[in-house]
């Protein structure tokens, strides 16, 4: 007697061998936009109920005042993150508890006063 998969099994196979990246994508996947006013040397993530931050997203690499950046995740289930940048004189500046589950983009603002917020979309 033959077994046959049902349809949807197999629909779904399908699309996970040709679009492996989809599956794999975290919903906290985001674009962080730099509108600070300066350029960050260093970027960190962590989930807002960690105590460490996780490593330096951008590397060797300089995210210049007004740059994008896409930061994608894998394998997370937390919604709320922690974000902290730091300049090339080593001044750091935090933002807490961002809805990445509910955030396609993030922005991040410095006015001249030096006071800093994050709103995402």
């Amino acid at each position: 007697m033959r077994r046959y998969l049902p349809l949807g099994i197999i629909v779904w196979l399908a699309v996970s061998a040709l679009f492996p990246a989809t599956t794999l994508a975290g919903t906290q996947d985001f674009a962080l936009v730099n509108h600070t006013g300066f350029a960050i040397y260093e970027i960190y993530i962590s989930e807002t109920a960690n105590d460490s931050w996780e490593e330096d997203v951008l590397g060797e690499n300089i995210l210049p005042n007004g740059g994008r950046l896409d930061i994608a995740f894998a394998d997370r289930s937390a919604c709320l993150w922690d974000i902290k940048v730091v300049d090339e004189d080593d001044a750091d500046v935090t933002w807490t508890s961002i809805d990445l589950c509910a955030a396609s983009v993030v922005v991040l603002t410095c006015n001249d006063s030096g006071e800093c917020t994050a709103q995402w979309e």
